[in-house]
């Protein structure tokens, strides 16, 4: 990928080689762009940079290419906090996504308490306690961001 650059600043979406060679129709490029080839041209390399983990509130997006070195740009990222309005859907969103865990956790624990279920009396009741504090986990302090999963007997 190359990006357009005037006066030490990019001007343009990133383009591909074929679209940069095409722009240079009369000329006889290396099979691998050179430096000089790119920079005469007023252009430069471009990288898709890997964008950091946003912190809980954190949203990042993407922002003015960064220079990292003269031959060489690659995506910007700006990290800002959430609004209320996107606080509130993120804990929603983490909230349905951390009962749909419990849900499953529940499902597979099904069986346990069935009457034909192979497990003695107190192994149905261990059971019978994993799974009552599997469906209070929303009501743990720091749900639905920290959870203390309850360990699921032997």
């Amino acid at each position: 990928m190359l990006i357009q650059i005037d006066a030490g600043q990019p001007v343009a979406a990133p383009i591909d080689e074929i679209q940069f060679k095409s722009r240079f129709k009369n000329v006889s490029f290396t099979s691998i762009l050179q430096s000089e080839d790119v920079l005469s041209r007023g252009y430069a390399f471009y990288q898709n940079a890997v964008a950091p983990q946003p912190g809980r509130y954190e949203v990042i997006e993407k922002s003015t290419p960064v220079q990292v070195s003269d031959d060489l740009w690659e995506t910007g990222w700006t990290t800002r906090q959430m609004t209320a309005d996107e606080i509130t859907a993120a804990d929603a969103d983490k909230a349905l996504k951390q009962r749909g865990e419990r849900n499953a956790r529940l499902t597979k624990s099904d069986w346990t308490q069935f009457n034909d279920s192979p497990l003695s009396d107190s192994g149905k009741y261990e059971w019978a306690q994993y799974r009552t504090a599997l469906r209070n986990v929303p009501t743990q302090t720091g749900f639905p961001w920290e959870i203390v999963w309850p360990k699921q007997p032997v």
